[in-house]
Formats: structure tokens, C-alpha cells, sequence
């Protein structure tokens, strides 16, 4: 997963590592949830899709990270925040991985989470 999404990353389609997500990634999520919603595709498999989802993204959170930090130092300091966003789930829940890649992709879009 980490080899793949490094390529990905790297290989010159996606200046940005959000486009990763926002791309290749939220494209295989959306043929989930069509092979689900046509029963085509069931709960054990979603869940698994969902976790390769999350480890991803979270290769790619530090490159997210520093490509913040890096627009923050050229901006002259911090960026403000473009609003506040309360994220909540029962954790664990199957939920719980896509509340947490909405929270990273609304960060990179420099709002500020609370994550609950």
C-alpha cells in the first residue's frame, strides 16, 4: 500500500499529495461504494478497503504536513483558517476511517478540526 501510494506521490500526475486522495484514491472508494450499493460488494470487503484507504493517507499526511508548514513560511506565518469544523464518531466504527480522511483533506484545505 505505502510502495503504491509513494508511486503515486512521485510519478508526476499529482503535483500535490491531496491530489493523491482527491484522485486515485477517492476514485477507488467511489467503485466501493457502488460495488456495495449493488450488492455486489459486502461489509468485510468495505471495511478492508476503508483501512487500505487510511494507511494512505496517512503516508501521505506528513507530506501534507510539510507542504502546510512550507506555505505558512512563505505566507510570513501562520495562514488564518479558513473556518472550524467538529468531526465525531464512535471510534472504532467503520465511520470512524472516513470521518478521519474528511478531517485530513478539510486540514490540507487549511480549515481547523476538532476531532472528537
Amino acid at each position: 500500500i505505502v510502495e503504491d501510494t509513494e508511486e503515486a506521490r512521485t510519478c508526476g500526475d499529482y503535483p500535490r499529495p491531496l491530489n493523491v486522495i482527491e484522485g486515485p484514491l477517492m476514485d477507488g472508494m467511489g467503485v466501493v461504494g457502488e460495488l456495495f450499493g449493488s450488492g455486489k460488494m459486502f461489509l468485510p470487503q468495505v471495511i478492508k478497503s476503508a483501512r487500505v484507504m487510511k494507511k494512505a493517507v496517512a503516508h501521505l499526511t506528513p507530506f501534507m504536513e510539510k507542504e502546510k508548514e512550507e506555505a505558512a513560511a512563505a505566507g510570513g506565518g501562520e495562514q488564518s483558517s479558513a473556518g472550524k469544523i467538529l468531526l465525531a464518531t464512535v471510534k472504532g466504527d467503520v465511520h470512524d476511517i472516513g470521518k478521519n480522511i474528511v478531517g485530513v483533506v478539510l486540514g490540507c484545505n487549511n480549515y481547523e478540526v476538532l476531532d472528537m
